[in-house]
C-alpha cells in the first residue's frame, strides 16, 4: 500500500496552492494531490478559452512546474476514504494512507432546476479540458447563442463569444444574448453605475443585453433549439452557457460524515479544520464567512480558493494561521473598460445598515493623459465607514492598472486602513503606467472622504 504524507484531493487553485505550502513549509513530507481532470485549466481563464486564446490546451496549468517543485500528481479518483484507519480508495482500486488530508474538491457549476436544462449543447462551466473542449466544438457551429447569468462568468464568456464571432469566417452573424434576472448586470459586486458601464460596452459588441428577464424553460428535443422566459418571448438557441455561480462539492466529505451544507459547504473553522483533526478542506468545497460580519457568504473566488489551500497547508501540524473571512476582490475587461471591486458596496453597506461616506476620483490613467494607452476619465469609488473612517468597499473603471488598484483597496480593507491613512500614503506612480502622483485616484478618493468625515457632511450621495 503506497503511503503518503499529505493526500490533498483536488487539483485546482486550493490544492494546487495547499501543495505547494506544504512543501515551502514542511519540505520533508511528501505531499500526493488526486485530482480527476487530465489536466489542470486556469480556472478565471476559461471564458478566454474561446475568443482570445482560440484553444483549450492553451488554459492549461503545466504540470511539470509543480513536479519540480516535489509534489506527486495523480489522475486517479478518490472512492472512499477510511477516517479511522486513514486510508483512501482510488477509482483503480488502489489505496494509499495519508497522515494529514486536505479536502479541495472544489465546486460544480450552479444549474437551475429549469426544464430542460438537460438538453444537449446545454453547457455550465466544468473545469475540465475535455468538457471545455464539447463547449468550443457547440459555439464554433452555433449562429444563436444564449448565456444565461451576467455575473463575473456570465458577462466574460458573452464577451469572449463575441469575439469568436468576430473573428471567425462564418458566413451569417452570430446572435448573442445574455440574460439576467437582476435589474443589472455585475450588480452582486460593483456599483449600479459601473455595471451600466459594461452592459453598455457588451451592446456595442452586438451583444442583446436582456436584464429584468428570467428564464422559464430551455425548449428542443434531444438539442436546444430555444430559451423561453418568463415574459413568454422565446430567443432562438443552438447552444446556451449557463454561468449563474457554483456550488460546492461536499459529496466526498459528506460520503465519510463530515458536517456539510449543500450550500454553504463543508464546515471548517478558522483554521481550515474540519470536525476531523486530521483532515482539513480548502476552496470552493469549504465554507464561507464574510470579512464584514462574520455570516456565511456564497463568494467562491480563484484568489480565495489559494489563501484558504495556503492557510490550511500551514495549519497541518500546528495551528499558524487564521482565515480572516471573505471580502470579495474582483476584476474584470469588458470590451474597451475594465472594471474591479471590493468588498461592499453602497447598496449592500446600506442593506447592512452601516453608516458611510463616499470618496470619488476621475483623473486620466496615464500622465500626461495625451500618452498612448490613456483612460482619460478612469474612476475611483471608496467606501469608508463613517464610525470608524476605514474603508469598507472601493470600486474602480478604467484602464488595465484596474486590477492593481482594486487589490491596494482590498489589502487597505483587510488591513483596516482609514481614509485618513490611504489618502497620505506614499503610492509609486510612472507616466506609463498610472494616474499623476497628484491626481492618484486611491490617494484623492479617500481625501474626498477624509474631508467629508473632518466637516461631518452627509453620509450618502
Amino acid at each position: 500500500m503506497e503511503k503518503t504524507d499529505v493526500l490533498i484531493v483536488g487539483g485546482s487553485a486550493a490544492g494546487l496552492m495547499a501543495g505547494l505550502t506544504v512543501k515551502r513549509r514542511y519540505p520533508e513530507k511528501k505531499v500526493t494531490i488526486m485530482r480527476k481532470a487530465s489536466k489542470t485549466p486556469v480556472p478565471c481563464g476559461i471564458p478566454y478559452i474561446y475568443g482570445t486564446l482560440k484553444a483549450v490546451e492553451k488554459n492549461n496549468m503545466p504540470d511539470e512546474g509543480f513536479i519540480k517543485q516535489g509534489l506527486q500528481l495523480n489522475t486517479l479518483a478518490v472512492e472512499s476514504i477510511d477516517r479511522g484507519n486513514k486510508t483512501a480508495d482510488l477509482a483503480d482500486g488502489t489505496r494509499i494512507a495519508y497522515d494529514k488530508l486536505i479536502l479541495a474538491t472544489g465546486s460544480y457549476p450552479a444549474m437551475p432546476p429549469i426544464p430542460g436544462m438537460q438538453t444537449g449543447n446545454v453547457f455550465g462551466i466544468k473545469k475540465e479540458p475535455e468538457y471545455l473542449q464539447n463547449i468550443q466544438k457547440a459555439l464554433e457551429s452555433s449562429r444563436h447563442v444564449v448565456v444565461i447569468g451576467g455575473g463575473f462568468i456570465g458577462v466574460e464568456m458573452a464577451e469572449q463569444i463575441a469575439k469568436m464571432a468576430q473573428a471567425g469566417s462564418h458566413d451569417e452573424p452570430v446572435n448573442i444574448s445574455l440574460i439576467e434576472m437582476l435589474p443589472n448586470c455585475l450588480m452582486m459586486a460593483c456599483e449600479q453605475e459601473f455595471c451600466i458601464d459594461a452592459e453598455r460596452e457588451l451592446s456595442e459588441m452586438g451583444i442583446n443585453v436582456m436584464t429584468n428577464a428570467q428564464v422559464q424553460a430551455i425548449q428542443g428535443n434531444g438539442k436546444v433549439t430555444g430559451v423561453q422566459l418568463a415574459s413568454g418571448e422565446t430567443i432562438p438557441a443552438d447552444a446556451v452557457v449557463v454561468g449563474i455561480g457554483v456550488t460546492p462539492n461536499i459529496d466526498l466529505a459528506r460520503q465519510i460524515g463530515l458536517e456539510a451544507d449543500p450550500r454553504m459547504g463543508i464546515k471548517v473553522d478558522a483554521y481550515m479544520r474540519t470536525d476531523d483533526p486530521d483532515i482539513f478542506a480548502a476552496g470552493d468545497c469549504a465554507a464561507k464567512f464574510s470579512f464584514f460580519d462574520g455570516q456565511p457568504t456564497g463568494i467562491r473566488l480563484a484568489s480565495v480558493a489559494a489563501s484558504e489551500g495556503m492557510i490550511a497547508a500551514s495549519n497541518l501540524y500546528h495551528p499558524l494561521r487564521k482565515c480572516m473571512g471573505a471580502v470579495g476582490a474582483f476584476g474584470t475587461t469588458v470590451g474597451n473598460s475594465s472594471i474591479g471591486a471590493a468588498g461592499l458596496t453602497t447598496k449592500a453597506a446600506d442593506a447592512a445598515d452601516i453608516p458611510y461616506v463616499v470618496g470619488e476620483a476621475v483623473f486620466p490613467n496615464r500622465h500626461p493623459g495625451s500618452l498612448p494607452g490613456c483612460v482619460a476619465n478612469m474612476k475611483a469609488k471608496l467606501l469608508f465607514s463613517r464610525d470608524t473612517g476605514k474603508i469598507i468597499g472601493g470600486h474602480v473603471r478604467g484602464g488595465e492598472s484596474t486590477a492593481d488598484m482594486v487589490n491596494i483597496v482590498a489589502a487597505a480593507i483587510q488591513g483596516g486602513l482609514t481614509a485618513e491613512e490611504l489618502a497620505t500614503m506614499q503610492y509609486a506612480t510612472h507616466p506609463l503606467l498610472t494616474a499623476s502622483p497628484l491626481g492618484y485616484h486611491v490617494m484623492l478618493a479617500a481625501e474626498n472622504a477624509s474631508v467629508k468625515l473632518s466637516d461631518n457632511r452627509p453620509s450618502q450621495q
